[in-house]
């Protein structure tokens, strides 16, 4: 009987170590709450920027929410109330000879939030946010540690957000 315990036990844990490891793994700083996916997440200065997802993501369902702050004490949440992410944000993906990456976009008021996940010809990747205010760039914070989670833009296609014009990071 031990003998089959013992040959059983790695099975029955498994699940439960894989789960903790998953968890383990993202040790990007986030805003997110616990049943939020973090797609995009990263420290920018003392604060935080997190773009989180709900599971149930998708084409007029679920929520989007941008946070930028810190702990317990948020700057900036958007939208808000909440609505759906096809409705609040708007995304491009950059494909040229020079750059490729992804975009997401939203506005408030007179202000315009792009976060970006690029990688530039002879500059490597770039990831962060720009904010432009009255068509010029008012912020330009840069991640210090690398942003996408795990199933990262995955979860923008499935919402279908709309497609940001222009396509690139510049403030026009």
């Amino acid at each position: 009987m031990r003998r089959l315990l013992w040959c059983l036990a790695p099975a029955l844990l498994a699940p439960a170590v894989l789960a903790s490891m998953a968890a383990a793994a993202d040790r990007r700083p986030s805003l997110c709450l616990r049943e939020e996916e973090a797609v995009f997440s990263c420290a920018v200065g003392a604060r935080i920027v997190s773009l989180c997802a709900s599971a149930d993501i998708g084409p007029g369902s679920g929520t989007l929410i941008y946070r930028f702050g810190r702990e317990g004490a948020l700057e900036l949440t958007y939208p808000d109330p909440p609505r759906p992410p096809d409705a609040a944000f708007s995304a491009a993906v950059i494909g040229d000879a020079g750059s490729a990456g992804d975009i997401v976009r939203f506005s408030r008021g007179d202000a315009t939030y792009a976060l970006y996940s690029i990688i530039v010809k002879g500059q490597g990747e770039r990831n962060g946010v720009l904010v432009t205010q009255a068509g010029r760039q008012a912020a330009d914070l840069k991640c210090r540690d690398f942003p996408l989670g795990r199933d990262a833009w995955g979860l923008m296609y499935r919402a279908k957000l709309p497609r940001a014009v222009p396509a690139d990071l510049d403030p026009r």
